[in-house]
């Protein structure tokens, strides 16, 4: 509560968009953050670009009537014009260090235009909708500026919320502030606390290295809940639902993730194909979309997987809970890190779960425990792992067991924003209105 007595009031700026998860599909996080500040009996208003900011297409997103939170728009007018730039500068291809250099001025331009459409469309809910918030929340580090001057203009605290980071192997690079000045920034920008994910990406290192004060960061992982009616329905539900091609006589693998490069889902492909050249009649269930799509449709045909692959397309969140309880194996191969919300669900689903070997996934995962990992990039090993648990159903059923006692390291959502929730009562508690400064309240 505020001091009034009256529910905290938060203001959140996103540059990430959640009409992408009307229906729960994509990512979960700021949906449930959202819901988890209401829980807690606060007041959410939310302020979202017009636009999507991560990628060209220039078609500004359906403004979706949302009952559960306050929703405004930053209009972001200038932001078609910089995606007609992007394409251009993909272009030129054949010039990298060109491209970098565009891409990088390019940045700090739509850096700083977003946070002026941000802070207009927050004045805007100040003096013409005569609003008053207790605290300022941003999302992720392009609404990070946004945030601290909206904190500074109207003495109110503000928290910046990373989902990851990629700056962990470049620290010991010279001038990485200087070449990734918006991944920097989400740390470096003042704030009264910083919220890192815990997801692999190994924020705390990166935060110590900048020389942050962990006094004001927390680096914690996000939650994952069980669906209670996910069981019902089972493999009938899915196959009247799923599109044409889906055999209930196959071993289904799932996967769940957007089809961007780093997200691996060739190294999934190249498994399924091994594995039916061995005779395991597997498919491989994708959930999701993305900029990959197209090539990797063209893997799957030049890997003859005619019959292999089952293509989803994105899936709302409660639907990824009923996959998850008819699959029979998960699968994830990701670069950078594979400790994310995904396989936390398939833990909590109880699904033996085929994977690379990666440091951040090592509490979570154990070779031949409730996983079968597999070198990185070797794709006959991966395939392999898939094999040995199609063909040996007592394993498979041993793994399914070994999975709950994984769930002990899993926070629930619930759990995971009590404890959120906790800490911006005690943020308000320790800053007063008069005292309130820019990173910092004495």
């Amino acid at each position: 509560m505020a001091d009034n007595g009256k529910p905290l009031r938060i203001l959140h700026v996103s540059a990430l968009n959640l009409w992408t998860m009307k229906g729960n599909a994509g990512m979960c996080c700021l949906h449930e953050t959202l819901r988890g500040h209401l829980r807690a009996g606060f007041s959410v208003t939310l302020i979202l670009p017009r636009y999507n900011l991560f990628n060209t297409d220039p078609a500004p997103l359906p403004i979706v009537e949302d009952n559960e939170f306050d929703v405004h728009v930053a209009a972001c007018s200038w932001l078609p014009a910089m995606k007609t730039v992007w394409s251009l500068i993909g272009l030129l291809d054949h010039w990298p260090n060109l491209v970098r250099l565009c891409h990088w001025m390019t940045g700090w331009f739509t850096w700083g235009l977003l946070t002026v459409s941000m802070l207009l469309a927050a004045m805007r809910l100040r003096y013409r909708g005569k609003r008053r918030f207790d605290l300022v929340y941003a999302h992720c580090e392009y609404a990070a500026p946004a945030g601290y001057l909206i904190g500074l203009l109207w003495r109110i605290p503000n928290v910046t919320r990373l989902y990851g980071t990629f700056l962990a192997d470049l620290m010991r690079k010279p001038l990485v502030g200087l070449r990734y000045p918006i991944a920097a920034g989400g740390f470096l920008v003042p704030h009264h606390l910083l919220i890192c994910a815990n997801d692999g990406t190994r924020g705390d290192e990166v935060a110590r290295r900048l020389g942050l004060d962990l006094g004001r960061f927390r680096f914690w992982q996000d939650g994952a809940d069980r669906s209670p009616a996910a069981a019902a329905g089972g493999r009938e539900e899915i196959l009247a639902r799923a599109p044409a091609g889906l055999r209930a006589d196959h071993t289904w693998v799932l996967s769940c993730s957007r089809l961007s490069y780093w997200k691996r889902v060739d190294r999934i492909l190249r498994a399924i194909a091994i594995a039916r050249q061995r005779g395991c009649p597997c498919q491989a269930l994708i959930a999701g979309d993305g900029p990959e799509k197209q090539r990797l449709l063209g893997l799957a045909a030049q890997w003859r997987l005619d019959g292999g692959v089952v293509w989803l397309g994105p899936v709302p969140h409660e639907e990824i809970w009923h996959l998850m309880h008819a699959a029979d194996i998960f699968i994830i191969a990701n670069d950078v890190t594979n400790r994310c919300n995904p396989l936390f669900e398939a833990i909590r689903a109880g699904l033996p779960v085929v994977s690379v070997r990666d440091p951040s996934t090592a509490d979570l995962l154990v070779h031949g425990e409730n996983a079968l990992l597999a070198q990185p990039d070797d794709g006959t090993e991966l395939g392999e792992c898939l094999v040995r648990l199609c063909e040996d159903p007592l394993l498979a059923a041993q793994m399914r067991q070994a999975q709950r006692s994984r769930e002990a390291l899993l926070w629930t959502w619930q759990e995971r924003m009590d404890v959120e929730s906790g800490e911006l009562r005690r943020l308000l508690e320790t800053c007063s209105p008069t005292a309130c400064q820019p990173g910092g309240c004495w």
